[in-house]
């Protein structure tokens, strides 16, 4: 499971398969705007990862696929505990000007805190700049990553064991949830 932190492309797929399983590997591509064969080879490592699999039933003549949550260890730069929503946010990196940034600046591991100090912000236990000081970056840094993550955070959270009771007290606003990388086929 570590490869969907090491392939930001990875990370995207499995997500998108999670987010709206079942779904078919054709709605993906188009969700995605990947190849036939780029698909086919994600769908392919994920089912050979055992964390996605080909269903016996079908829509407009295609096999639908569904994706299971995930969580596990990853170590890399540092020992990080990982579920979806890390997944995602480390998926989005290649979409997200401020989530490159700030792994190119900090690492894929500084991610992790990131996300946890959004979490924090979203259960109003902090502000943004507060964790920006957390992350020991600028206050402007913080604000940034904050608001990319924030998104995804909400879009996934459904879908991520570790969350599941977690009410959020900051509302999430609609222009993040459109801004994040991914979308449900029902939107």
């Amino acid at each position: 499971m570590q490869e969907l932190l090491t392939s930001p492309e990875l990370a995207q797929f499995y997500t998108d398969v999670l987010l709206n399983s079942p779904t078919t590997i054709t709605a993906v591509r188009e969700r995605r705007g990947l190849s036939k064969s780029t698909a086919y080879k994600y769908a392919n490592k994920l089912a050979e990862l055992r964390i996605a699999e080909e269903l016996d039933a079908y829509e407009d003549g295609s096999a639908l696929w569904r994706a299971d949550a995930v969580s596990g260890v990853w170590s890399g730069e540092a020992t990080v505990e990982f579920g979806p929503v890390l997944i995602a946010v480390f998926g989005a990196t290649t979409a997200n000007d401020d989530l490159q940034l700030f792994v190119q600046r900090h690492g894929k591991a500084a991610l992790a805190p990131a996300v946890m100090g959004t979490i924090e912000y979203l259960l109003g236990k902090t502000t943004r700049r507060g964790v920006a000081e957390e992350l020991n970056v600028s206050a402007v840094e913080g604000i940034a990553v904050t608001q990319a993550i924030e998104g995804i955070v909400a879009l996934v959270k459904d879908h991520d064991p570790t969350l599941d009771d977690i009410s959020f007290e900051v509302p999430v606003h609609e222009r993040a949830l459109e801004q994040t990388p991914y979308q449900r086929a029902d939107d």
